[in-house]
């Protein structure tokens, strides 16, 4: 009967102790996709500045160019 109990008290704390690495596997790869979603926005965030500032330089270029063709 004790060794039955003892076993049976075992039994749950291996599955509390399963259970807790799942949850703590599911959260560190929420976290995972969270960083991977920031990352990305920041990504297209700098890819959006870069053609703004490559298509500035090109206008001011231009303007450059049409101030030096006036003068």
């Amino acid at each position: 009967m004790v060794v039955e109990q003892m076993r049976s008290v075992q039994e749950l704390a291996r599955e509390r102790q399963r259970s807790m690495l799942a949850t703590a596997a599911s959260e560190r790869q929420a976290q995972r996709v969270l960083r991977l979603d920031r990352a990305a926005r920041r990504a297209e965030r700098a890819r959006r500045q870069l053609t703004n500032s490559r298509n500035e330089t090109l206008r001011l270029r231009g303007e450059l160019a049409a101030e030096q063709g006036a003068a």
